[in-house]
């Protein structure tokens, strides 16, 4: 899949006629350095690199990692607890975003309070959202906006791990392929243009598994104008299936860590302007940007930078398009788990819980959430199946390709 790497334009279909633009954007989680700016009054600061681009479109979607909440207790999980103070709406309204997707992994890191708080905040400022409700059904819940007489329906899900809405129980929308085919294939019937929006995925994998592109394959056909993908901080790749583009990850748009640093992808991402004509795309302008130095302000690529992204996203995407190759690539990463990481907590005591114990809680949780995530699922159980069949030292050959990728560069062939 070639962009032009003047425009960042790639496009699908000759169209005359006037276009409706949606701009995208990734994760957004304004803590650390981000927050102490906001705080400080200093919001401008932190979006001014990404000069107009947040502003040229019809409408404009971002994915709010977090909760936005003056206070609260963090629920028992596996990984970190996300919050952010109040405040942070004010960058949210200085982006100018129409809509926040609210289906993923930290939304409900406090607690069913603290959706409801953050849910609140937004509407107070105009925001509105999807992904996320007071209960399952209103998670479930389609957005459908009116603009330039056009209908759009926007719906989210996100991947079980923690914070999932349930039956009275607020929460994220959660992932539940079948079901949501029946939910896509209804608010098409009602719409001019149906966007799903997925967080789901491997983190830090820049090849989506099998399991995934076969499911946002799915939601295409179940009757998806669009499928945008987030969650693995970092960047995945483009395809145009059955004339319906897939974005399988823009990675963060801003999301400060100090555990990652410099020559990771954690750091680059990229907007997604999609136009459409009538109900079809039929073009999109890929917009790359980064988080550096200091990870708290977003800045767009220039120069040799922005074109060697362009060739990168390209050749990520050319990947897609081989089953086998994507199966090589998966094979590779379940490969490298083999020795720690997620792998070797299947071996280590989780039960019975000691409540009152942190480090049994956390024991439990993480294999729960081994089992209950689809992604961790997939890797799981394809290891294992890779370990029976005595394949480990196949899958690993592509491990050094790998490697390169995830760190934002192509492997040495590429560049011959």
């Amino acid at each position: 899949m070639e962009i032009d790497i003047k425009t960042g334009k790639l496009v699908f279909e000759t169209c005359k006629s006037k276009t409706f633009g949606i701009l995208f954007a990734g994760d957004l989680c304004p803590r650390f350095r981000t927050e102490e700016l906001v705080l400080k009054g200093r919001v401008r600061e932190i979006i001014e690199g990404a000069g107009e681009e947040l502003n040229d479109c019809d409408l404009s979607v971002f994915n709010l990692e977090t909760p936005v909440i003056a206070s609260g207790h963090p629920i028992p999980k596996s990984g970190p607890n996300i919050k952010v103070a109040p405040e942070c709406v004010e960058l949210l309204k200085a982006c100018k975003w129409d809509i926040a997707c609210c289906a993923n992994n930290h939304i409900g890191d406090f607690g069913d309070d603290a959706v409801i708080e953050t849910l609140f905040r937004l509407d107070n400022s105009g925001i509105l959202y999807c992904g996320a409700g007071d209960c399952l059904e209103s998670a479930y819940q389609p957005l459908f906006v009116e603009k330039n007489g056009l209908r759009i329906a926007f719906l989210a899900f996100a991947e079980n791990e923690f914070g999932s809405a349930a039956e009275g129980k607020p929460g994220a929308a959660p992932l539940d392929p079948l079901r949501n085919m029946t939910q896509i294939r209804d608010a098409s019937k009602r719409a001019d243009i149906t966007i799903v929006m997925v967080h789901g995925g491997n983190e830090f994998n820049p090849v989506p598994s099998p399991r995934v592109v076969e499911t946002y394959h799915a939601f295409a056909d179940a009757g998806a104008s669009a499928v945008v993908g987030g969650h693995t901080h970092c960047p995945q790749g483009v395809e145009l299936w059955n004339g319906v583009p897939i974005i399988y990850s823009l990675s963060n748009f801003i999301f400060d860590c100090k555990e990652i640093y410099e020559g990771y992808n954690w750091w680059y991402g990229f907007m997604v302007r999609l136009n459409f004509s009538d109900s079809r795309a039929v073009s999109l302008q890929v917009i790359p940007h980064h988080c550096m130095p200091h990870g708290e302000k977003v800045t767009l690529l220039e120069g040799t930078e922005r074109a060697g992204f362009f060739k990168y996203l390209s050749y990520i995407s050319e990947i897609i398009k081989i089953p086998d190759e994507v199966r090589k690539y998966y094979n590779a990463w379940c490969a490298r788990s083999v020795d720690g990481g997620y792998f070797s907590r299947l071996g280590k005591p989780f039960y019975p819980i000691d409540w009152q114990d942190e480090d049994s809680v956390k024991d439990f949780m993480a294999v729960r959430n081994l089992h209950t995530c689809e992604a961790h699922n997939e890797l799981i159980t394809n290891t294992l199946r890779i370990v029976e069949e005595r394949a480990l030292e196949k899958a690993s050959e592509y491990i050094p390709k790998l490697n390169t990728l995830m760190q934002g560069r192509l492997p040495a062939e590429a560049n011959s």
